[in-house]
């Protein structure tokens, strides 16, 4: 609002703060951060935010405390809002969602895997607390998820992303504990997350790889070339590796009644797949960056025939799916697990559904369903805490919360 208005027009000289383009005003904000800070006698953080976290996070907090400011000065009566999307509740019977996740957060510090002097390591993929092993995924998936629940990243996570980066495979790459070798969907994982800790570093050698180990397999996998694409879309967005996974991912659809969806995979043998929710919900997902960064008519279209058929779906249970690779040696699995609740609220909130929506209101409440509240973590329906569940029970919590709050005094139902 203060770069629409042209409020620092006489005071910074930089005309892409005033650019029409929404893109060329982040990138000039950010170079001017300091001083548009100095000319409204605010202190600045220690350093500036990613183009990232400006972009997912800051934009949307600074519109929440903009329409705030709005509505409060409305109705005086209304103070800080109470973010209410069928959460525990405290002892005042108001929703609690910040105690949530600062529960999660010092149970997820609680759940590290330290050496013998003490110093954290990294995550298991389990967090029950037997788990010993750290892993490149789990640890990966533990600094995205501590990294939303602080908002930067705090000084006693520095060994475990220094540990992380030790855990490459000695050619580069990253891969998961069943795996033999570096592979796509593992090391854009990590890359995406070491990027969320580092927007400077660049990663052209990783990415080399992954574009190198796409093989027809791969591309014919939502669940990977989905993975894939997130990374990508904001390591390189205008890259080749990225044009090639935005046209696989569309390619892959299947046309059902309701239009071209996703199922679990698109070998050519298959017999009458069925759509898939989750799969379908992350592609979405995914092609909502896509369409923020770089939009196109094709990927709009994409979005709109799916997030129709997203909105219709009660089916939202958990799935697995076993990714089984053909290699030379054998036949080497990857048992994959979604979190089919989380990742539909993020579609649906992705594609501009409001959170009062019944179909964002369903997913949400089930989200909360595998809450546990002594662990402060998301189990599987067997008794596993994996940490990857916490990650995309929080990422749709921030997203749906962000969305839509609230006022203090308003039970949910009103």
């Amino acid at each position: 609002v203060s770069l629409g208005l042209e409020l620092s027009a006489d005071s910074i000289s930089d005309a892409d703060l005033y650019a029409d383009d929404l893109a060329d005003r982040r990138v000039a904000l950010l170079a001017n951060w300091d001083r548009l800070h100095e000319l409204r006698s605010v202190s600045p953080a220690p350093r500036p935010p990613t183009l990232r976290s400006l972009r997912l996070h800051r934009e949307a907090e600074a519109l929440h405390a903009l329409a705030m400011a709005l509505t409060t000065a409305a109705r005086p009566e209304l103070t800080e809002p109470t973010i209410a999307l069928r959460r525990p509740v405290g002892q005042s019977g108001q929703p609690i969602l910040l105690q949530v996740l600062q529960d999660v957060s010092r149970a997820l510090r609680g759940r590290l895997i330290r050496d013998s002097a003490g110093q954290p390591q990294g995550w298991p993929h389990d967090l029950r607390r037997q788990s010993e092993a750290a892993t490149p995924l789990a640890t990966a998936y533990g600094l995205k998820a501590m990294l939303l629940l602080d908002e930067q990243l705090t000084p006693d996570l520095i060994p475990v992303v220094l540990n992380l980066r030790e855990m490459a495979r000695p050619g580069g790459g990253y891969a998961t504990r069943t795996q033999s070798a570096a592979r796509p969907e593992a090391t854009a994982t990590v890359l995406d997350a070491l990027h969320r800790i580092d927007s400077t570093a660049t990663f052209d050698n990783e990415l080399s790889l992954i574009a190198a180990d796409l093989g027809d397999f791969e591309r014919r996998r939502p669940f990977i070339l989905s993975t894939v694409l997130e990374t990508c879309i904001e390591l390189q967005p205008d890259s080749e590796l990225t044009t090639s996974l935005i046209d696989d991912l569309l390619a892959i659809r299947r046309s059902y009644d309701r239009g071209l969806l996703w199922s679990e995979k698109a070998e050519q043998s298959l017999i009458s797949p069925a759509p898939s929710t989750v799969h379908t919900a992350r592609a979405v997902c995914v092609l909502a960056q896509v369409q923020a960064v770089r939009p196109a008519a094709k990927v709009h279209e994409a979005i709109d025939q799916a997030r129709e058929w997203l909105i219709s779906q009660h089916d939202i249970g958990n799935v697995g799916e076993l990714i089984d690779r053909e290699l030379d040696e054998g036949v080497e699995p990857l048992y994959i697990r979604h979190f089919g609740a989380a990742w539909l609220a993020k579609a649906l909130v992705s594609v501009g559904l409001p959170v009062s929506h019944p179909a964002v209101s369903a997913a949400v409440s089930r989200v909360w369903r595998s809450y546990h509240p002594t662990e402060f973590l998301w189990t599987w329906i067997n008794g596993d805490v994996p940490i990857w569940m916490t990650l995309d029970a929080i990422e749709s919590l921030r997203m749906t919360a962000l969305a839509t709050t609230i006022p203090t005094g308003l039970s949910t139902e009103s």
